[in-house]
């Protein structure tokens, strides 16, 4: 009589056992002297490696970086690159001031990875990088500031 209160109990608690989840959102931030940045990404829950959304504010705080950058909205249009495995997690960002006309851009590129692939954050650098754009130029110009500092990536379901 007992192994058949224990199987039947064992069926009753079996579909309340869930797989392992995908990851659906990442946030990251950081704060610094220099920048604060917070950013969200959506990834697909039939495709964990497709991107569904990204999207943030960030403000460069140095006296160096031109008006347009002290706060500015992050668009998914602004992403180039993003890369995310089991461990690792990488975003390039790219943003111009003015928008219509550009003079400078902005670009920061970062690098997390986390201790292991059931880890809920992502630690690592960023790498912010101001450039004074060459006219009628959106690749060259005179980087006007540089600097990398910590960022952190959390999961969220």
């Amino acid at each position: 009589m007992a192994r058949k209160t224990i199987v039947i109990a064992l069926l009753l608690l079996c579909p309340t056992v869930t797989p392992a989840a995908a990851i659906e959102r990442i946030y990251c931030a950081t704060s610094d002297s220099v920048i604060d940045m917070s950013l969200e990404s959506g990834f697909s829950s039939k495709d964990q490696e497709k991107l569904v959304h990204f999207r943030g504010m960030a403000g460069v705080k140095d006296k160096a970086a031109p008006s347009g950058f002290r706060r500015f909205q992050i668009r998914s249009d602004m992403l180039r690159q993003y890369w995310i495995d089991e461990r690792d997690l990488r975003f390039s960002i790219h943003a111009f001031a003015p928008e219509r006309e550009p003079l400078y851009r902005v670009s920061v590129a970062m690098i997390t990875d986390r201790g292991s692939t059931t880890a809920k954050r992502f630690t690592g650098r960023y790498d912010l990088k101001v450039v004074k754009l060459k006219m009628g130029s959106a690749v060259g110009g005179e980087q006007i500031l540089s600097h990398e500092g910590d960022i952190f990536c959390d999961i969220k379901r």
